[in-house]
């Protein structure tokens, strides 16, 4: 299993290099190639998918002999709840059943065979006391995988529940997107040494709420001749907000681009998790002690042969 994953972590790897290079290539030759989330979503997403099934099988599974019929009994009650809270959710959710419920079953999983783990190294010493007898290296693992449902999370939720409007504005004029009001409020103009800049002040409501006041800002420098466009960007747990000044229309208007992008903080979280873990496994003093031994060893072995 751990060559499984392995391997499918290669695949997925090459698959987004060879995404990312392959426009820049053709570019070369003078043909123009665009590779976009059509390609990403159709290969990336079941590789992570098979990962993570993969992954939760491999979290119980025994180092040398696996008898099927104890695997089963290790699983079926950790995948029964996991379909049964995965449908619940995603009913409740009501948009992209299948894709909302296939993510949350595969979340589900892999978080809940990494809890029935720890249950069962901790079940003979006790709670409190098994959790401290772990050693690094486990607890990195674990962190790993947890990082890796919390990727799952910003990826899939990010894909399904983006929105997005391009759209002209004047002072008083506001757009309904999602949950939030995006309100024009009035532009400002500011003049420094070498740059001249325009803002918008956009003030976000939810509701009657006043939730934050944003700034996208247009900068020429004047020198360079050189133009700038800043996004202002209000970041939350669950989504970001983000809005940007496009070209300049009659008057104060502006041509502006309102994103809400869910839980894009949840990707860069999941991979920093993921990261985390690795090196808490690296910390484990096992390694060094296994490694001290090691050496010893060579040299006894290099005493005798002088």
């Amino acid at each position: 299993l751990l060559l499984v994953n392995n391997i499918i972590l290669v695949i997925a790897a090459l698959m987004v290099l060879l995404g990312t290079l392959y426009p820049l290539i053709m570019s070369s030759f003078g043909t123009l190639v665009s590779v976009g989330p059509p390609y990403f979503n159709s290969l990336f997403l079941p590789l992570m998918s098979v990962l993570m099934v993969a992954l939760g099988v491999g979290i119980v599974s025994r180092w040398k002999d696996t008898p099927v019929k104890w695997l089963i009994n290790q699983v079926k009650w950790v995948a029964i709840l996991s379909i049964v809270g995965a449908i619940g959710l995603a009913v409740w959710i009501g948009d992209h059943h299948f894709a909302v419920a296939s993510m949350l079953l595969l979340v589900f999983w892999v978080v809940g065979m990494s809890l029935r783990d720890i249950l069962d190294k901790t079940r003979n010493k006790g709670l409190a006391r098994g959790l401290r007898a772990l050693p690094r290296s486990y607890w990195g693992m674990t962190l790993a995988h947890v990082g890796m449902a919390v990727c799952a999370v910003g990826i899939v939720g990010a894909s399904l529940f983006d929105s997005q409007r391009d759209l002209r504005m004047a002072p008083g004029q506001s757009l309904e997107l999602g949950s939030y009001r995006f309100e024009y409020e009035r532009p400002s103009h500011r003049e420094g040494s070498n740059w001249v800049s325009d803002k918008a002040i956009v003030n976000v409501y939810r509701g009657d709420k006043l939730i934050t006041i944003m700034r996208p800002e247009k900068r020429l420098y004047t020198v360079q001749n050189q133009l700038m466009t800043e996004a202002a960007i209000h970041p939350g747990f669950t989504r970001d907000l983000f809005v940007a000044l496009g070209e300049r229309l009659d008057g104060d208007a502006w041509a502006m681009r309102i994103h809400i992008k869910p839980f894009v903080r949840w990707i860069w979280s999941g991979g920093l998790l993921m990261m985390f873990g690795g090196l808490l496994s690296a910390s484990d003093k096992r390694y060094r002690l296994r490694a001290r031994q090691r050496r010893s060893a060579e040299m006894a072995v290099a005493g005798e042969v002088v």
